[in-house]
């Protein structure tokens, strides 16, 4: 089947747009993207009307959405939760797992090694090879010390595995990072108590990126340079959670500055409690309480994720650090898809169909994905 998304700007890559263009999608790959579409036959049309169509956005890191916890769901759930993304954009996503005691994350990853819901990239293993110090809301009992027989069951029991959060200055960790690096998986440094020299090191050891960039980590002090300081110095990829709760507006503006586009991967990092109402919760065995959408843990007060929106945080960037709808595509779609090797993310042809309308506020108004139109509003025909 053939759908012909017309009438829109087209933005292909983050740096090349279509002012009055189309993109044709055959059997969820893109076929054609052009400027004169006039006498382009379809089975479906959908009229832009002006509004922006750009690749669909690929989310490399959250916990659930809807009730739905990666960690405890039924393997029948993971087809609910992928539906729930598509509402803001996300066509695509990877399952993040906290840490589990040894035998239960062999257990959980075994359910992932046998799901096969076309939109879920793969498993993104947080942990369990973490610093105590910046453990946020993992599970004590969880983590371990790094170990490669261990990681080496993890991939026995899931070949899905495609990224994997560690702490690259616990003993035996750097050997770990070119281990899972040879093996194809992205290995991102998190939850570290590293100082920048120790990040640069794992940088070289074959270390891709930082998870959710100044959460859970050393921070960026003019006399102990950490995790933070190792980003900005660094080539690597970083994840940035743009909701205004885990960092400061003023922080998310240097850090774009300081870092650019180029190398921020924006994310979600959400909790299972995503897209409920303000209430009492349970999350990776704590007890959460989101409360004007900020979730918390009761006993601690520790942030225990978001519940943020990828297409909000996208408006967030626009807002906050003045850039442009291409930027946030960059941020949002292309550096992800090049950053775990996706044919994804980008509007060209060859590439997997996942398309999107938004309009100047990156509020989603169609969304074309698995070669079907999921999502028509009413503010497009």
């Amino acid at each position: 089947m053939k759908i012909l998304i017309k009438n829109g700007i087209v933005i292909i890559d983050g740096k090349k747009r279509i002012d009055n263009g189309a993109v044709l999608v055959e059997d969820n790959k893109i076929i054609s993207v052009m400027k004169d579409y006039r006498g382009v036959e379809a089975d479906e049309y959908i009229d832009a009307k002006g509004n922006y169509i750009v690749p669909g956005f690929i989310e490399t890191h959250t916990h659930g959405i809807l009730g739905h916890d990666f960690n405890t769901c039924q393997q029948g759930d993971i087809q609910t939760i992928s539906d729930g993304h598509l509402k803001e954009g996300v066509t695509c996503f990877m399952a993040s797992l906290t840490c589990e005691v040894h035998q239960q994350m062999l257990d959980l990853l075994d359910m992932y090694e046998n799901c096969n819901v076309h939109n879920m990239l793969g498993v993104h293993v947080e942990g369990p090879f973490l610093s105590e110090h910046y453990k946020g809301v993992m599970k004590p009992e969880a983590l371990q010390s790094p170990s490669q027989r261990t990681f080496e069951e993890f991939l026995e029991h899931c070949s899905k595995i495609k990224s994997m959060t560690i702490a690259p200055e616990l003993k035996g960790s750097l050997d770990l990072i070119t281990y899972g690096n040879s093996k194809g998986i992205v290995m991102n440094v998190g939850h570290s108590n590293a100082t920048a020299s120790q990040v640069m090191e794992a940088q070289y050891y074959g270390a891709k990126g930082i998870t959710h960039l100044y959460n859970a980590m050393a921070q960026h002090l003019h006399r102990e340079p950490g995790v933070v300081t190792g980003a900005m110095i660094s080539d690597l990829m970083c994840e940035l959670i743009v909701d205004g709760f885990h960092i400061h507006e003023d922080v998310i503006k240097a850090t774009y500055k300081a870092i650019g586009k180029e190398r921020i991967i924006l994310i979600c990092d959400a909790n299972p409690c995503k897209g409920l109402p303000d209430g009492s919760y349970t999350f990776s065995g704590k007890n959460v309480e989101i409360i004007d959408g900020k979730a918390r843990v009761k006993e601690t007060g520790r942030i225990a994720g978001s519940t943020i929106t990828l297409n909000k945080a996208g408006y967030n960037m626009m807002k906050w650090c003045g850039c442009r709808i291409d930027d946030v595509i960059l941020m949002a779609s292309v550096n992800p898809a090049k950053q775990y090797g996706l044919n994804k993310g980008k509007l060209e042809v060859g590439y997997d169909g996942d398309v999107l309308v938004v309009n100047d506020e990156l509020d989603v108004l169609a969304v074309i994905n698995e070669g079907a139109i999921k999502i028509k509003s009413s503010y497009v025909d």
